[in-house]
Formats: C-alpha cells, structure tokens, sequence
C-alpha cells in the first residue's frame, strides 16, 4: 500500500481509539493500539528519542466528516433530487448518507472526492510540521 493511502486512510479512521502515528525515520504509518489486536509492540513512549521520531496523524472530526458529505452532495450532478441533503437534514445522517450513496450508485464518486479530501489535509498538515512526502515515501517503500 503506498504512503499516501495509509496516511488517509489513518486521517479519515475516525474512531478514536484508533491513534496513528507517522515513523518519521521510517515512513511507516503505526497503529498505536494494544499489541493483541495488531501483533505488533506498541511505541515506547518511555523512550525519549521515540518523541521526536514518531508525529500524531490527524483525523477527522464528526464536524468536518460532515462538511465533506454536504461538499459532496452540493458538487455531485448524479443526484437530481437531492437526496444526499434529504440524508444529511435528518436523523442519523451518517448512515442515511452512505445508504443513499449506495441507492444512487455514487459509492465510487464519493470515496473518490473524500480521499482528494484528505489527501489535501494531509498535504497540508505534512507542509506544517516541514515534513517531506518524497523522502518520506522512499523510506516508506524501503521499508516494504
């Protein structure tokens, strides 16, 4: 899997108990959970050297999972009868979203316009803290 897929795929795991940290020696994307579910050690965080060595990845919110479903629904033309909105003025409008994306045969377009989403937060985020994608990334695929 290439960087900038776990890198969003971390960003947009909402669930947070799910900490993602970016190996910055490395390029790896850490799942920093207990070592039963992933099999793998946890970051020592006792370790002072490791402070610097891994970063906290970002994750979206509720807010602006929202924000991103209604960008969707006002950009789409595959849906004449705004049936997107209709999902999201009601209740539980996370699940009636994704239902309606699946009755309108618009899976694709959405996966596709909230992975450019946070393909772009990440991008910005990574320009904050002066990190470099490239090098990054050719860290990452040495380490596969």
């Amino acid at each position: 899997m290439k960087l900038m897929d776990e890198l969003v795929d971390a960003y947009l795991d909402n669930n947070f108990e799910h900490p993602y940290y970016l190996d910055l020696y490395t390029g790896q994307v850490i799942l920093d959970i207990d070592e039963a579910y992933t099999g793998e050690p946890g970051i020592d965080w006792d370790d002072e050297e490791n402070e610097e060595r891994y970063i906290d990845i970002p994750k979206i919110d509720s807010n602006e999972a929202f924000y991103v479903m209604t960008k969707f629904a006002q950009r789409t033309e595959s849906d004449p009868e705004d049936r997107l909105f209709d999902a999201l003025n009601g209740h539980r409008p996370f699940r009636r979203f994704k239902d309606a994306l699946y009755e309108l045969d618009l899976w694709d377009e959405w996966k596709k316009f909230e992975y450019k989403y946070a393909e772009e937060m990440i991008r910005s985020w990574m320009e904050r803290f002066d990190i470099d994608y490239n090098e990054l990334n050719e860290k990452h695929k040495a380490n596969h």
